[in-house]
Order: structure tokens, then sequence, then C-alpha cells
């Protein structure tokens, strides 16, 4: 009977016709990719001439092939699903940077003494570094695509030290580097969906003033990026110098301390993020092909300055509604119960507890939001939701049959 990898969904151990052979492990579409051999009271996982090391348990050798096989094919289609919260994708990013040690060991007994001075070891390393500092760019759909693009640094050298790699040095440096770029390879391909179809603790208001300062953080370095790229540049066209001012005027007017405090501070940097999306839209536009990586890195920056500014502005009209509710702590704790949809065409939002829709939630003319027993509308959807739950449990509770 074939079993499922844990780590590896997509992939499954199929056992051996008998106890000689190898077991099989096989894809999606029960395509053998490697095997599980046997190996002095232990097991190895291997794809082609690679093997990883010793394993006490059959599935973790078939693990180990499998990372082989997504190291030099990628994941399967299955595995490109977005992440179910942000915490979860950064968790799942977080495990990246803990593969140094393992690559500094093995880079020092395939090159021993160069082993920091082996061009992609050093650019691997550098790499790693970079993700750990954008560790919590993962608060909003832009700043995933920033951590996506920036998992590149530590792939591609990997990639091609792995390529080239033969005799004692692939030996020592195979299945650290698949090992490496099995998680790069899912997380890059996982952040890319979550932005394309984010989950709600990455749109909507912020669930805490710091989550809301990490990503004010997030669009300031990504704009000490583009001002060190383009710093660096020989020459640039005079639009383009002109862009370029009109962003540093913005990047300026950013808070320097804690931007969610109150309503009225994420208003404010609500705006600065968006005069700092607009300059940097501005400086997109206004990149020319000689500056093609300052055209790119503009995009990103207009990406998380915008996403950051809608996510202040809805935090303020959270805010706003929270006394109605006791605090925003206990809005959210009630949106936690529900599933609170986007918004239609029409300006509607469902409200669905369990099996159960209590809304729909509508967006009112002045811009406010309201819903069925709602007489007073909500700044939030946020809020009316809460409102609307909290009277669904209330009904509830009232037609229990008492003892």
């Amino acid at each position: 009977m074939n079993r499922q990898l844990q780590a590896f969904p997509a992939f499954r151990l199929r056992p051996p016709a008998d106890d000689s052979a190898p077991a099989d492990v096989v894809d999606a579409n029960d395509l053998v990719v490697g095997q599980v051999d046997a190996a002095a009271g232990g097991y190895r996982g291997r794809a082609g001439a690679d093997s990883g090391p010793k394993r006490a348990d059959a599935l973790r050798a078939a693990e180990d092939a499998a990372v082989f096989h997504i190291a030099l094919h990628g994941p399967a289609d299955a595995e490109h699903q977005p992440y179910s919260s942000a915490s979860e994708a950064r968790a799942a990013v977080a495990l990246i940077p803990l593969q140094r040690q393992e690559i500094v060991d093995a880079a020092a007994r395939a090159y021993f003494f160069h082993a920091l001075r082996q061009e992609h070891v050093t650019a691997i390393l550098d790499g790693l570094e970079a993700i750990v500092r954008e560790h919590f760019a993962i608060g909003t759909r832009g700043g995933c695509r920033r951590v996506a693009r920036l998992l590149d640094q530590v792939r591609k050298p990997a990639q091609a030290l792995l390529s080239q790699a033969a005799g004692d040095e692939r030996d020592w440096m195979a299945f650290p580097l698949a090992r490496l770029l099995a998680f790069t390879e899912m997380a890059a391909g996982r952040l890319g969906a979550t932005a394309t179809e984010p989950v709600s603790d990455l749109d909507g208001p912020f669930p805490d003033p710091h989550s809301a300062d990490q990503a004010l953080a997030t669009a300031f370095r990504t704009y000490r990026d583009v001002q060190a790229l383009a710093n660096a540049l020989p020459t640039l066209p005079e639009a383009t110098l002109h862009a370029l001012g009109t962003l540093d005027d913005a990047a300026a007017q950013l808070p320097s301390g804690p931007c969610a405090k109150n309503r009225a501070d994420c208003r404010t940097a609500a705006s600065a993020l968006g005069e700092l999306a607009t300059a940097a839209r501005n400086l997109h536009a206004a990149a020319s092909d000689t500056a093609a990586e300052v055209h790119a890195l503009a995009q990103e920056l207009t990406a998380i300055a915008a996403d950051t500014s809608a996510r202040l502005n809805a935090t303020a009209l959270l805010l706003e509604d929270a006394g109605r509710h006791g605090s925003v702590r206990t809005i959210l704790s009630t949106l936690r119960e529900a599933e609170l949809g986007g918004e239609s065409d029409a300006g509607t939002r469902s409200v669905r507890v369990g099996d159960t829709e209590t809304g729909p939630i509508r967006r009112t003319e002045d811009g406010r939001w309201t819903g069925p027993g709602i007489t007073d509308p909500y700044r939030s959807p946020e809020g009316a939701a809460a409102a609307l739950i909290d009277h669904f449990r209330e009904r509830q509770a009232a037609a229990r049959p008492h003892a």
C-alpha cells in the first residue's frame, strides 16, 4: 500500500515487489522520482546518483528523495497553494535561514579553508541574510512578492552550485543544497499564490499595531533599496532623476516611530504611504531601459506602499468602531468565528457562520456598512460583520430550551 509523505503530500512511497528491491518514491502521476534503499539498519533516499543521509524511518528517507526531485524539477502543481495565514507563511520562510549552518558545515568539508570564498557559497549566505532581514515583510501582498523575489538570491547560486558540483564536492554538498532548494522553491511558489489570492490577515485592518509598524518598515527598506540601486548607476535620464527626487521627498514624510497607536496616526501614515506609492509609480514610469532594475524595484515599492496604506486606512475605520464592541480585539475575536467574504461588484460582502449566512453586509452611499437588523451603520465592514455575528449568537442562545 502506498504511503503519502507528510512533508510533501504530492509524493508517495510505494513498497517494493520483493524485499530485495528498493522502494519507489512516486509523484501524483505515479511516475518514479526516486528510490529508498535499505542501508545497514536504516534507509537512504536517493534520486539518480545523489543520496541523502541514513534515516531510521523509510518515510523520512523517501522525503529525502522527494527533496532531490523538487530541487531539480521544482514542486508539484499541488504545492503551489496559498498559505492559510501570514503566520504559516512566516513559519515556512523561517525554515530557509535555518539551513545556513548545514550549508556552512558541508562547504567546510567540500572546500576546506576556501569554503567562505567559494562564490556560490558566499552568494547563498548573503541571500539567507536578506531573508532573515525581510522575514516580517510577509504582512501585505506586496511584501509576499518581495520575499518571493529575494528568495532568488538564495535559489540561483544554490542551483548553479548544485549543477556544477562533482566528485567529493558533490557528495558533501548535494543534499544540503537540495534541501535548501526544496524549501525555497516551495516557499516562492506559495508566496506568489498567497499574494494573488491573499488570506484574510493580508487584507483589511492590521491585527495589532506591531504588524502595522513592520509593514511600514518594509516599505521604508524597499525605498532604501531603490535609492541604493539608483545611486549605483553611473548615469540616469533627467526624468528619472526628477522622479527619484520626488520619491526622496515622499519618503522623508514617513513616520519615524509607531504608526498605528490611534486613528489619527493610522490616517497620517496611510496618507504618507499613499504619496510614496504615487511617487514610486511615477518612477516606475520614468525609469528607462538602462535602469531596468530600478524600474522593477519601483513597481515593488508601489505595491508595498499601496497595500500598507490601504490596510492602515482600514485599521483607522476599525478603531472608530471599537468603542461600539468594546475593543478591536473583541471585533477580531468575533470575526474568527465566521467567514467574511470579499466585496462584490454590488458592494456587498457575505458573513457566514458555519453554513449559515448571517448577512450580507453592504456599503451605504456615504461609505459606511450596514446589514440586516443594523440601524446605525458602522464605519468598517469588520464592525458591521461582528454585529451580525453577535446578533446571530444571541438568537441561537434565545432559541435554546431552558432547563
